[in-house]
């Protein structure tokens, strides 16, 4: 009898105790609505054109003055400067060194040119082709568009490399993030080599729905592998690092994560919005943050022949040993061990002990629920 006092004892101050910790939980879903909002919605809402590069092509002594005129109506939005040939400039625009190249028309009868890359973003491509139809506009003739770099059939719209890598963190986050719920004890020497074959698997599938199924991603063979190594890299970083916080916070540690990985990661990947139109804040995270080097390297590979890609997986190499070094500490390692310890095996050692303890939880709290 006296254990079964104890038994609801204990029954009714763990009740009591579950309130604050679900309201302590509540933060997560009201912290998560609002970074979204002011982050990402507040990211992308609303293009800001800032230094896109538009070179106006043609001998200086016969564009000096359009170009100056273009440059005076344009603003900061758009960075003029002139280009001696059409082939020139049309490299230019291929190499990335210009966005977009505006070949104007030697008179009104004859169709003015503009010469863009889509793959290097679509929101810039159609910023430059609205600029060049206002001044072609004003000299009395049309207006041809030359792709020198189209985005895919599957990927009209340039959603392509977005998509992939929002599917990348999130499951980059969610994979230490289960494994901590799921397997809180799992020892290190198991927790790091699931967390990385989980994001080689994470890529791959991304890839073969997308690049398969939809022809969203396409290219050599090479190509694709590069592509999805980058994307298993990036996916493997994000998970490092979300466990990370883990190690050292704890359960709060999910707020950490959730700021760097989530939401100051993709407002500033440059994927869909492009460097030149995000915000200045944005724009600068977007020099130097994991995701906007791993969407570089992505566009280096799959639609300009892995022009740069270089730097960008230096800078991707660069996140992942800090993590990994951070996580290598004494400190780092003390924590975890702390972690591991304090989650105590022996209740599912036993499982003539839990059935017991199962039947008087159960029992007591059906005559509690009674009452």
């Amino acid at each position: 009898m006296t254990d079964e006092l104890q038994a609801e004892a204990a029954l009714r101050e763990d009740r009591r105790a579950q309130l604050p910790l679900a309201l302590g939980g509540m933060l997560i879903p009201l912290f998560f609505v609002a970074m979204f909002a002011v982050c990402i919605i507040g990211a992308y809402h609303k293009p800001h054109p800032d230094g896109i590069k538009v070179g106006v092509v043609g001998p200086p002594r016969v564009t000096a003055a359009l170009s100056a005129g273009v440059a005076k109506d344009a603003g900061s939005a758009f960075d003029i400067s002139q280009e001696a040939t059409v082939a020139q400039a049309a490299h230019k625009v291929r190499q990335r060194d210009l966005n977009a190249a505006f070949v104007p028309s030697p008179s009104p009868k004859r169709p003015a040119t503009l010469i863009v890359a889509s793959a290097n973003g679509r929101i810039v491509a159609t910023a430059a082709e609205g600029l060049a139809r206002e001044v072609a506009a004003a000299q009395g003739a049309q207006i041809e568009v030359r792709e020198v770099r189209p985005l895919p059939s599957g990927d009209e719209i340039g959603l392509g490399i977005f998509m992939f890598m929002v599917v990348c963190t999130i499951c980059g986050y969610i994979t230490p993030t289960v494994l901590e719920t799921v397997a809180p004890a799992l020892q290190p020497s198991r927790r790091y080599p699931i967390i990385a074959v989980t994001s080689l698997l994470v890529s791959t599938l991304a890839y073969l729905i997308g690049g398969l199924g939809y022809g969203t991603y396409t290219g050599s063979f090479g190509t694709l592998l590069a592509f999805v190594g980058i994307g298993a890299l990036y996916t493997f970083t994000i998970g490092l690092g979300t466990r990370l916080f883990q190690v050292l916070l704890g359960p709060p540690g999910i707020f950490g994560s959730l700021a760097i990985f989530v939401f100051l990661n993709i407002p500033s990947l440059g994927a869909t919005y492009t460097s030149q139109v995000l915000a200045p804040f944005w724009q600068f995270l977007n020099h130097f943050w994991i995701g906007a080097a791993a969407v570089n390297a992505q566009r280096s590979i799959l639609y300009f022949d892995g022009q740069g890609i270089g730097t960008d997986l230096i800078r991707i190499l660069i996140w992942t040993a800090g993590i990994v070094v951070l996580l290598l500490l004494p400190v780092s390692r003390r924590l975890e061990c702390r972690r591991e310890r304090s989650i105590s095996p022996r209740a599912l050692s036993s499982p003539a002990t839990s059935g017991r303890d199962f039947k008087r939880f159960s029992r007591n709290r059906d005559r509690l629920g009674s009452a």
